[in-house]
């Protein structure tokens, strides 16, 4: 005999013994059913932003999520709630409850990449007595941990210095909703929760040369051939030659341009790569192994500083070079 699930409702007094369904529950189930079952509409936003993530930003994020909703009287006070924390390795772990998240393992030496909070609830209109079904999902993402992977998985021709200038998205919040100003409240508080987020702070000058960087060689090699010119033509004066002297000049003078262009080359491509390599930090900041990744990039950051001083350094070795290169080929010829 085969159990049949009834939904319960008022029993006729008549002798038929037929369990009757009450007409408000009926259609009580018929707006569930619907609000289930009918696609919602869908507002996101997308970050760009440096952010510096530790488990007090994420653990407030929650608190302010899980009062927003509780503030707008869920339906039944049930809220689905799950994280998904995806590690740099591709490994995902998940937890049904913020407790269960809080004793994430942070000895992991696998940095985090990714963490994700979902939300699904429903909230009841009380003038219209509809149900309205919701859904917020927050992604906050490691831009160093997304940057490491790309490095593992780009072909080797791709250079560290082009992956370095990609700028990733570091979080986002995507909300289906039944009802739009109901679900821009909760964008407006992840916009809130963003901006009390601490930041990187990026060097003002390589943030704001970084996109023309590519120019700096070939300006660089263009003002080098300009100032030998100058200073050479500058220097021979009036001075007659001598038929041989003349020959031995252009053979001193090929080489010595030569080899001061290559060196101006060398050095402003250096200036160059220094500066594209150079990484506003965004990171988790969870176990070991984001510890460690932030400590690598910070390392690469200060080494991309170092370059680029040297490279500057001996940009002004290479001026003063054309400055005297004529009294270098009059001393060896």
């Amino acid at each position: 005999m085969s159990v049949v699930e009834v939904i319960e409702g008022n029993i006729n007094n008549g002798s038929s013994g037929v369990a009757q369904i009450d007409d408000a529950h009926l259609e009580m189930y018929y707006r569930m059913h619907r609000r289930v079952h009918e696609k919602s509409e869908e507002i996101s936003k997308t970050y760009k932003s440096d952010i510096l993530i530790k488990f007090s930003d994420i653990e407030e994020l929650h608190h302010k999520i899980t009062q927003s909703i509780k503030s707008s009287n869920p339906y039944n006070s049930s809220v689905i709630f799950r994280v998904i924390a995806t590690h740099l390795e591709g490994e995902a772990e998940k937890f049904n409850s913020f407790d269960d998240f809080a004793k994430y393992n942070k000895t992991s030496p696998n940095p985090t990449l990714d963490i994700t909070l979902i939300y699904k609830f429903s909230l009841l209109d009380h003038e219209t007595q509809e149900l309205e079904s919701y859904k917020i999902v927050t992604s906050i993402r490691s831009r160093i941990g997304e940057l490491c992977q790309i490095e593992k998985e780009a072909p080797a021709f791709i250079s560290s210095a082009i992956i370095s200038s990609i700028v990733t998205p570091t979080a986002r919040i995507k909300v289906e909703y039944s009802d739009y100003v109901k679900a821009i409240h909760f964008t407006a508080m992840f916009d809130d929760w963003i901006k009390g987020c601490d930041e990187s702070k990026e060097i003002g000058f390589i943030k704001k040369i970084k996109p023309f960087s590519h120019y700096i060689p070939k300006i660089g090699r263009l003002i080098v051939i300009f100032l030998l010119g100058f200073f050479v033509s500058h220097s021979i004066g009036e001075e007659s030659f001598q038929s041989f002297e003349i020959a031995n000049f252009i053979i001193l003078y090929a080489s010595v341009f030569f080899i001061i262009v290559s060196l101006s080359e060398m050095f402003f491509s250096m200036i160059e790569n220094s500066i594209d390599r150079y990484l506003a930090l965004s990171y988790i900041n969870l176990n070991k192994g984001d510890a460690k990744l932030i400590d690598s990039f910070k390392s690469k950051n200060k080494t991309s500083i170092q370059k680029s001083i040297f490279g500057v350094i001996g940009s002004i070795a290479i001026a003063v070079a054309a400055r005297l290169s004529y009294d270098f080929i009059k001393y060896i010829s």
